[in-house]
């Protein structure tokens, strides 16, 4: 009776061990696909903030001509 009871104690901590590593490996994969995720999202935003910037450089171009030609069509009158 003792044989068994120290069989099936063995057993369940075997199961345990198991189970922690299969957790660990899980936790240690959806690490990495976060890490993944992350770094995709940093290289959207640098994206954006340079299609940012080159939109505001292109609104403030297209300001200042509109402004010029105003003066012009102005000034001819």
């Amino acid at each position: 009776m003792f044989q068994i009871l120290l069989i099936m104690l063995l057993l369940l901590i075997i199961m345990l061990f198991l189970f922690s590593l299969k957790i660990y490996f899980m936790l240690d994969g959806f690490s990495r696909k976060l890490m993944e995720i992350d770094a995709r999202l940093l290289k959207i935003e640098k994206e954006y903030f340079e299609l940012k910037a080159k939109v505001d450089h292109m609104d403030t171009s297209f300001k200042t001509t509109m402004q010029k030609l105003n003066s012009l069509f102005r000034s001819d009158r």
